[in-house]
């Protein structure tokens, strides 16, 4: 079956070809990982179509990452587009809904505490130098958007953006750690057939836990340990970066990581 688990190994979970679902699947969760607080599901209405969900005790962030489409909450109804964002919070019913294909990530996490629906447009995202930055140099470029963010989103914990190489460059470069503070997934997009990159991640610099080759829509989750990839030559690497706050609201930080004590000082990370 897609999406089910390929690789599970001590912090780190690998779910190959999430984009092959139909309809709405809850890919990665507290029952099939040791995340505590991140959980990751895919909606794809391939030719229309509509679907209902209730938040429950979720905070829900919804990305658009390929068609149109539009997410109903109460009266209102709120169009969506590539790398659109939609923030829901807790015991929110909704609907969601299109014409032709419509392709959401959802990237859920429990909270306490309760905020209004927001939206992001990707065309203001761009606008906005707090939430663009080309990160690190060549041969480790890259061109980093926030679209859910402690600065543009009230939220407890959930934090999200996408992030694409220059071709052949690594990304996610220093090696870091966010353990302590934060749970992550990658979602790998936009890597249309050849494109491939490597994953690595792990405690033990010697003794590495992951080093895969990662493809279109194939998902990490990442619980404890240092990360990074790499696209191959002549390609580009894309991947949706989502993260989960371990104490609500003070951990919602981006930027607090932990670079590997070889690397740290040498590189810049953002």
């Amino acid at each position: 079956m897609f999406a089910d688990k390929e690789v599970d190994v001590a912090n780190v979970w690998l779910f190959r070809g999430t984009h092959r679902i139909r309809g709405r699947k809850r890919i990665i969760h507290q029952y099939n990982t040791d995340l505590e607080f991140l959980r990751f599901g895919r909606i794809i209405l391939e030719e229309g179509g509509s679907l209902e969900l209730d938040s429950q005790d979720e905070e829900i962030g919804f990305i658009c990452l390929n068609g149109e489409g539009a997410i109903q909450v109460e009266d209102k109804v709120y169009p969506l587009k590539k790398y659109d964002a939609l923030y829901l919070p807790i015991e929110k019913h909704c609907r969601v809904f299109s014409n032709g294909r419509f392709d959401l990530a959802e990237c859920a996490a429990p909270s306490s505490k309760r905020y209004p629906v927001q939206v992001v447009r990707f065309e203001e995202v761009l606008k906005d130098p707090d939430l663009v930055k080309k990160a690190g140099f060549e041969p480790y470029a890259r061109d980093l958007h926030t679209l859910i963010g402690e600065k543009n989103v009230q939220a407890s914990r959930i934090l999200a953006g996408v992030t694409f190489s220059k071709e052949g460059n690594w990304t996610s470069w220093p090696p870091h750690d966010h353990s302590e503070a934060k749970e992550e997934i990658y979602l790998y997009i936009d890597m249309p057939h050849p494109n491939f990159g490597i994953h690595l991640n792990y405690t033990d610099y010697k003794n590495m836990e992951m080093v895969v080759p990662v493809w279109e829509g194939d998902a990490v989750a990442i619980k404890k340990g240092y990360h990074y990839n790499v696209a191959t030559p002549g390609t580009t690497l894309g991947f949706l970066w989502m993260m989960a706050a371990i104490q609500e609201e003070k951990d919602r930080v981006f930027a607090k990581v932990t670079v590997q004590p070889e690397f740290d000082g040498r590189f810049k990370l953002f």
